[in-house]
C-alpha cells in the first residue's frame, strides 16, 4: 500500500487572496508584486510562509472583534462560555487537526504567543508580571512539544527528559517572577499606608489650626 502524497505546499497568491478578502492590504498586490515579494523573501515557500503567519495574525484580530460583538449579546456566564467553546472549535475544524495532530495546532498557537512574550520580556519591556506570563507560556509550548511526540521514529523523542527538564526550569523562572511581584506588592501597600497616615496626619494638623 502507497503511503499518502503529501499536501501540496500554499501559493502565496491563494493566502494573499485570503489576506485581501479581510481587507488587510491598502493596496493588494498584483501577481507581480508578489513575484518580486517572493524573489525578496528568498523564495514563493518562504515567501508563503511570511503570508501565512501574517493571515494567522490577521484572522485572530477578526476572531476578537466577531467574539467580542457576540459576547455582547449574551446574558448568562453559562451561556458566555458554551458560545464561546463554539466558536473557537471553528479553528480546530478549520486546520482539519484530528487526534495527535490537535496537540501540534495548539503547539503552533502557543509557540506564537510564548515566542512573541519572550521577545518582550528579554527586552525587558512588560515587567515581572509580563516575564512570569514569559516563563509559563514557553514552559506550555515546551510541555506540548513533549505530549506531541508520538511517533517512536520523532527525533524530538531523544531530547524529551531534557525538554521536560527546560519546562521545570522555566515554571521556576515564572514562579521567581511572581515572588518578585508579590514583593512590590507589598511594598506599595506599605508606600499606600504610610501616604493613608500622612494624608490623616495632615488632615489632622489642619482641622487644629495649626496648619
Amino acid at each position: 500500500m502507497s503511503a499518502e502524497s503529501p499536501a501540496p505546499p500554499p501559493s502565496a497568491a491563494s493566502i494573499s487572496d485570503a489576506l485581501a478578502a479581510l481587507g488587510v492590504y491598502a493596496n493588494v498586490p498584483s501577481a507581480e508584486d508578489l513575484e518580486q515579494h517572493a524573489l525578496d523573501a528568498g523564495g514563493e515557500l518562504r515567501l508563503a510562509a511570511a503570508l501565512a503567519n501574517a493571515l494567522y495574525g490577521a484572522a485572530i484580530g477578526v476572531g476578537m472583534l466577531a467574539e467580542g460583538h457576540m459576547l455582547a449579546e449574551c446574558d448568562g456566564t453559562t451561556e458566555q462560555a458554551e458560545q464561546l467553546g463554539l466558536a473557537r472549535n471553528q479553528a480546530l475544524q478549520a486546520s482539519g487537526a484530528t487526534g495527535p495532530g490537535v496537540i501540534g495546532m495548539m503547539h503552533w498557537q502557543a509557540a506564537h504567543v510564548g515566542g512573541l512574550l519572550r521577545g518582550l520580556a528579554k527586552g525587558d519591556q512588560i515587567g515581572p508580571l509580563g516575564s512570569a506570563a514569559a516563563a509559563a507560556a514557553w514552559a506550555l509550548v515546551l510541555i506540548l512539544d513533549v505530549f506531541s511526540v508520538v511517533d517512536l521514529t520523532d527525533p524530538r523523542k531523544d531530547q524529551l527528559l531534557e525538554t521536560i527538564a527546560e519546562a521545570r526550569e522555566q515554571l521556576v523562572l515564572a514562579g521567581e517572577h511572581l515572588e518578585r511581584m508579590t514583593g512590590m506588592a507589598i511594598d506599595l501597600a506599605a508606600e499606600l499606608v504610610d501616604l493613608v497616615a500622612a494624608a490623616e496626619h495632615a488632615s489632622g494638623i489642619g482641622s487644629n489650626g495649626h496648619g
